[in-house]
């Protein structure tokens, strides 16, 4: 798996062997940075992160920030492998996602994009959604991208989030949300 664009273009990512993770496709990861545009200075909220590819990808872009939330104890020392290759500094928080959602909120921290990748089998998507949109982690310009399985269905609106985007990559579905 390598970094798409930016600074850090053509560099490998570290993944763990095995099918410990399920990483977005590449292809997955290109659809979501066009339709994001520009991340340049966006504060970036990577959940169920795994490698944490999509926030190393903003990293590259030169978001401002990220906050990368796994619980995987595997998944977050090959996160901090790769910051460490790439010589790049984000939080990453190893804790369940609802948990972090909480905490985070509860400190006051606002993000301009969010990003999850829940595993599919565990019915987490609509959760996810609904947690953020209706949390005050968004800002007012604030998104927020989310990949499914393309069987799984996410409600139109959320909180005070609208669904603008809903693309099928073969398996997987990446719908993408603003706040209204």
């Amino acid at each position: 798996m390598k970094i798409i664009a930016g600074r850090l273009r053509g560099r490998k990512i570290k993944a763990p062997k095995g099918l410990v993770t399920r990483p977005v496709l590449a292809r997955v990861r290109e659809a979501l940075f066009n339709i994001l545009g520009n991340v340049e200075e966006l504060r970036v909220l990577d959940l169920y992160a795994g490698t944490g590819a999509i926030g190393i990808e903003a990293l590259s872009r030169n978001a401002k920030s990220v906050v990368f939330v796994e619980l995987g104890s595997v998944q977050c020392r090959i996160i901090q492998e790769n910051l460490d290759l790439f010589e790049e500094d984000a939080v990453i928080m190893h804790t369940d996602v609802m948990r972090a959602l909480k905490k985070l909120e509860k400190d006051g921290m606002v993000f301009d994009f969010v990003f999850a990748d829940p595993p599919y089998k565990k019915e987490l998507s609509q959760k996810t959604v609904s947690t953020v949109c209706e949390s005050g982690l968004l800002s007012d310009s604030g998104m927020m991208a989310i990949t499914i399985h393309h069987h799984q269905e996410l409600p139109d609106m959320s909180g005070k989030c609208e669904k603008v985007i809903d693309r099928r990559y073969g398996n997987t579905r990446l719908a993408l949300y603003k706040v209204k």
